[in-house]
Formats: structure tokens, C-alpha cells, sequence
């Protein structure tokens, strides 16, 4: 995986849509790539070269920090240039570790996330709190890492499916939940792309001896309601009529994937 071409370095991988992906060693031996992705928004002036409006989905794991800060600094290049929004998809360690590094270095920019993950990211509130219906996560909860993000409430953007927010022209907020109680997913509206966090993976199914990519659902020791999971990929696979590509957080394939594989992989004949 350490020859991803996004590696510690954000790529433009649609128009308008960049991937930086930062390798996060869970332990010995496991290691698993976590990407985030810029999208440029507005242009706030005119000319050839103008200064944009930036948002940003999901901010990588706390050990990643300094690696991203300064991979956004080699985008965001023009001194006008604005980080507005951190869009998070879900309140897990690896998604949020630099948010409160980048809301210190743009004081104006504000956190996106979805009303019922709120309580894990602003509040300390833990996901052992949360009720499964899978014995795996109700055993492996107690042994999970713990994301320590203290996000302001004055500075966090709430929403749920259907709320209108000031970049919805360029980024749809999806409901996604069942990795999480709050899970969500952002559309790309102009390249038809959609990052999904972990509601989908494309990493190899045994880490320590294999770099074959394998699609998958959310790993099941950290998702708190499976059944909902599985729904929250039928509603991405819904989106056909308006999504190309799925790129999801953990992902060896710095192009996504395209809808018909994962339809074809949560095909029900195709399941276990």
C-alpha cells in the first residue's frame, strides 16, 4: 500500500475532488489506510487563479495530524484560500484525530456532522454506550480505541437528511447510520462521487499477509447495529441514478470504486 500514489499527499482524483491517504498502524503488524478528501467549493474571486471556499471530509487519525496539516497547505496554496467546513462522517478516532488542529489554524471554519453523533464528539460521550445487535460488538466495545475529540458545540453544523446547509449545491449530506448511530456520507453532486466513511471498505481482508483489495462492509467488531449497516449500503446502492463512484475511507484503490461492484458484492445471492 506504501506506493498509493495519494500517499501522505493530496491527489486530485475527480475534478474538483482530492484524496490524501496516510497509512495508521493499528498495531504491530496492521497496517490500515485512512483517506480523507478535500473539495474545492465557491471561488471567492474573480480571474484566472482565484481563491476558493475548501471543505474537508473526515480528518484521519490524532497520529496523522502534522502529515495532513501540511498536505492541505500544498492545496490550499492561494493565501485567500479558506478551509470553511469539516465534514465528518462518523466520530470514530481515525475520522476526527486533526479537528481540533484545523479549527485552531482556521478559526472560521466550523464541524459537519450528523445530529445523533454529536453526543461522541462534542460531549465525550462513549460508544460502549451504544446497544448492538451483534454479540461481537457488545464483547469488543470494551477493548475498542477511544477517539478523545472535544469539538465545541458553537462551532459544529448538525444536520439530517433533507436539512439545507450552504454547500449543498456541491456536497449532499447522506444518512448512513448503523457503523454508527450517526454515520453519514457525503455526495460529490458535480463528479457523481460518494465518500462513504466506513459504511463500505476496500482494504484486505487478513492485513497481515495479504495486499489484495477485498470489498467489504464496516468492520463488524466496531459497527454498532449491523442490520442498519447493511441498510445504509442499500441506500448508497439507491443513489445510482445519481453516483458513479464510492470512495470510502479505507480503500487501497486511489479510484474508488464503482457502484456496480459494490451492488455486486452486497448482491443478496452473493452473501453469506
Amino acid at each position: 500500500m506504501h506506493d498509493l500514489p495519494d500517499l501522505n499527499k493530496f491527489v486530485e482524483v475527480r475534478p474538483g475532488l482530492w484524496r490524501c491517504t496516510i497509512i495508521w498502524q493499528v498495531s504491530v503488524g496492521v497496517l490500515v489506510p485512512v483517506a480523507t478528501f478535500l473539495v474545492r467549493g465557491d471561488s471567492l474571486e474573480q480571474g484566472s487563479d482565484p481563491a476558493h471556499d475548501w471543505l474537508l471530509v473526515d480528518s484521519g487519525a490524532p497520529m496523522q495530524v502534522d502529515t495532513l496539516l501540511k498536505a492541505i497547505d500544498q492545496v490550499l496554496a492561494h493565501e485567500k484560500d479558506q478551509l470553511r467546513f469539516i465534514c465528518i462522517t462518523h466520530a470514530h478516532i481515525d475520522h476526527t484525530g486533526a479537528t481540533p488542529a484545523l479549527l485552531e489554524k482556521y478559526p472560521g471554519a466550523k464541524v459537519v456532522v450528523h445530529e445523533e453523533e454529536k453526543p461522541f464528539i462534542c460531549d465525550g460521550e462513549s460508544f460502549r454506550s451504544c446497544t448492538s445487535d451483534t454479540w461481537t460488538f457488545s464483547l469488543l466495545k470494551h477493548f475498542s480505541h477511544e477517539a478523545d475529540v472535544r469539538i465545541p458545540h458553537e462551532r459544529t453544523v448538525t444536520l439530517r437528511d433533507g436539512d439545507q446547509w450552504e454547500f449543498e449545491h456541491v456536497l449532499k449530506f447522506v444518512e448512513t447510520p448503523g457503523h454508527t448511530p450517526g454515520s453519514a456520507s457525503y455526495l460529490h453532486i458535480p463528479t457523481r462521487s460518494i465518500m462513504v466513511g466506513d459504511a463500505v471498505m476496500n482494504i484486505a481482508s487478513m492485513p497481515l499477509w495479504s495486499r489484495i483489495p477485498c470489498i467489504s462492509g464496516p468492520l463488524v467488531m466496531s459497527t454498532c447495529h449491523w442490520g442498519n449497516a447493511m441498510k445504509a449500503i442499500d441506500k448508497i446502492l439507491s443513489l445510482k441514478d445519481d453516483v458513479d463512484t464510492i470512495f470510502p475511507a479505507h480503500d487501497y484503490n486511489v479510484e474508488g470504486l464503482h457502484i456496480d461492484h459494490v451492488h455486486e458484492f452486497h448482491n443478496p445471492s452473493n452473501r453469506q
